[in-house]
């Protein structure tokens, strides 16, 4: 008989043979394609719900910056870039430590605002103490935590939560 006829005859002359590698991907391509039950590792799994998670925590992070910038009436071009750069910056710094994937949408603000302050000046503008005299930049808080928010450092009292100055600066 030939090659193909023997493996057809024997199933466990092609698990047998060096010849004959098959990805774990082409594996699960073809069973998800044939409906066959492939299983998977725990380990693959692991990786991938972590990766969607990190991106997840990235996207989330900069919609709720890109909020807030429209609110204040700023979310120009240019300053889309910014947070663009900054997100792309913790992308790296999020895949070094998984576990900081909550504390990104404080970080990422952070960055922006570092970087707004660099080029256009105080962002955002404090608006409890708008009367003062002294305008100064609300500040996050926490500085490396979940669930940030922005804070009147001066006033003592929480503005609203990353992404939620619209809710503010409305009325």
């Amino acid at each position: 008989p030939s090659s193909a006829e023997g493996a057809a005859a024997c199933p466990d002359r092609l698990a047998r043979t060096p010849s004959l590698k098959v990805s774990f991907s082409l594996l699960l391509t073809l069973g998800r394609y044939f409906h066959l039950r492939v299983a998977s590792t725990p380990v693959d799994n692991r990786v991938t719900m972590g990766r969607m998670d990190l991106e997840q925590a990235l996207h989330a992070a900069r919609a709720l910056v890109l909020a807030d910038l429209a609110a204040g009436n700023v979310a120009e071009a240019d300053v889309v870039s910014l947070v663009e750069d900054a997100v792309a910056h913790r992308r790296w710094w999020v895949e070094q430590w998984p576990e900081g994937a909550p504390f990104v949408a404080g970080l990422v603000a952070q960055d922006v605002q570092d970087a707004l302050l660099d080029k256009f000046g105080r962002w955002p503008v404090c608006p409890v103490c708008v009367e003062s005299t002294d305008l100064h930049a609300l500040d996050i808080q926490p500085e490396l935590g979940p669930e940030p928010h922005w804070v009147c450092s001066e006033a003592g009292v929480v503005v609203a939560p990353v992404g939620g100055l619209g809710a503010i600066l409305d009325r």
